[in-house]
Formats: structure tokens, sequence, C-alpha cells
């Protein structure tokens, strides 16, 4: 099996030129992020209404994949999905994980923050060149570094692993397959609709962990900003059972409105790396169609 979990810098170029990119966060300012707006976390909770709005189909048999995306309005409570079988179904979560094991690492004192450090056992690997050196929680979540991860899931153990992911309620839960690998080639599932209401507990500071935590990691997914809006998000991509899938998830917000999303695409697995620009090149447009981020964000 080949996994292909990239987030590195020539790739996102490639596919977001013209957007404004955020610089990867510094240290310091990990420690200290500026947090979005407390008032969203302290308002009622909208319930959910979801609607199909199938007009972003075309965007996936453009580009010949078969894909969901799902965009929930945390303000008004409104989820649109553009497919609503697809949105339902599990898949492997793949790199999109670092973000519940990065928060579970960071609760359970394994990483003491942005900037706690794990050195590089000197093997090379595939993938990323990025991911061949020491690595910060900050710089390992940028680069979508695999080894890091791991390491960090093995020192968490699978007795707290397991009781985090069930308070998280993230997807399944189910950690079978190897402590180091549940989340790239084991049993462990997770639909976009869930992946979207665990970005939304994420925001709104509901998970079962610091709420100084939920705003570092939250900080550390941004992948562009400027003023009046920004745009965080985790990539994903794995192949198994003969399929590729690819994944996108995160937050965008504009003039102070949040929302919480999630870009799930499938092909053939032959062709696995086709969908690395195009996770964020359709999530971006997407985002931009419904209002969550600005014109300007798609150029």
């Amino acid at each position: 099996m080949r996994l292909w979990l990239l987030f590195a810098p020539l790739l996102l170029s490639a596919c977001a030129r013209s957007i404004p990119a955020a610089a990867p966060p510094s240290e310091a300012a990990a420690r200290s992020p500026t947090p979005p707006s407390e008032v969203a976390k302290s308002s009622p909770v909208p319930p959910v209404v979801e609607r199909v709005d199938g007009s972003g189909r075309e965007l996936f048999a453009a580009a010949q994949v078969e894909g969901v995306f799902v965009l929930r309005s945390l303000a008004t409570g409104e989820q649109i999905v553009t497919d609503a079988a697809l949105a339902g179904i599990g898949e492997l979560p793949a790199s999109t994980f670092k973000i519940p094991n990065a928060l579970i690492a960071l609760e359970r004192g394994v990483l003491a923050g942005a900037d706690a450090t794990l050195k590089w056992d000197g093997v090379e690997r595939g993938g990323s060149p990025e991911w061949n050196r020491d690595h910060s929680l900050a710089s390992a979540l940028r680069d979508s570094t695999v080894w890091f991860f791991q390491e960090v899931a093995r020192r968490i153990g699978p007795e707290a692993m397991q009781a985090s992911l069930r308070a998280f309620a993230y997807g399944n839960a189910d950690i079978g397959g190897g402590i180091d690998s549940f989340w790239l080639k084991g049993q462990l599932r997770i639909s976009p609709r869930e992946q979207v209401e665990f970005m939304s507990r994420l925001h709104r500071r509901e998970l079962p962990v610091a709420r100084e935590h939920m705003a570092l990691v939250e900080h550390m997914l941004t992948r562009a900003q400027a003023p009046g809006w920004s745009w965080r998000g985790k990539t994903g991509l794995t192949d198994h059972e003969g399929r590729a899938v690819g994944w996108l998830v995160g937050l965008a917000e504009r003039s102070g409105t949040t929302w919480a999303y999630a870009l799930m695409l499938r092909a053939p697995e032959t062709e696995v790396e086709r969908l690395i620009p195009l996770r964020a090149e359709l999530a971006r447009a997407l985002l931009v169609r419904h209002g969550a981020l600005p014109p300007e964000a798609a150029r």
C-alpha cells in the first residue's frame, strides 16, 4: 500500500500561486496564537439544518473525480452537502488525523507546545524531503510529517488514544491496525459529515481538552489569510482497496463568520498523485462559491 500525505510548499505554490499565503507560524507565534472571535463560542449553538446543493458537482465532473463537499455555517447551522450519500461514507482520515493526534498529545503532556521537538532518526522516508529532519509540532503539522505523528501516537499509547477518540466521538474511533498506523491503513473511518462536526466542535472549544490546546492547533492549521478572512485546513491522502482518497478539512472565516468544511475526493488507486493539487483547488473554489471566502481568495 502506498501512502501520499503531502503538504509540501512546492505543491501548495503550484495550486495556489495567487493566494496571499500565510507564513508558517513561528514557534513564538504558535505558542501565543491570536484566537478567533470568542463570540461564536459563547453564543447558543444553532441546530444543524442540512440541504443538498448539487451546484458544485460540475467541478468534480470536470476534474474527473468522485467528490463531496460539506460546508456548515457556525453562525446559522445551515449545512450544505453536494452529495448526501457520499457525505455519510466513512474513509481513512489519513493525515487529517494529525489534528486530533496533536490535540491528544498536548492534552496528555506528550508534547509541551508548538515548539516541542522530536529528533529525526536519520532514516530517509518517501513522500517529502521535508520530513527528513528534526521537527517541532508546528513544523510537523505544516509539512505533514508522518514519522513525527507516528512517534507521537506511540508515546500516547493505545489506551489513552482509544479513550480520547471515544471522548471526541471521532468517526468510528477504531484504532485497530496498530497504534502508529490505524489512521493510515487500519480500521479508523470518518465521514465528511463527521469531519465537519469535529471541526465545528474544535472551533467552538467543545472538545474535552484545554481551550488553549484547541486554539493552538486551530492556529497552526492556517493556510492563507488577509484582512477580513482566513483559511485553515489540513490535507490527507491515501490509497487502499484499489481506491485513492484525498481530503481537505478545516475552517474558513470571513467578516467575523466562521464555516467548517470537508472536501473528500475519490479516484482509482492509480490516480492518487493527481488528487494532490485538486484538493486545494476544488476546496478553494467551493468555499468562494458559497461565500465562505472572498473572491480574491480564488486568485
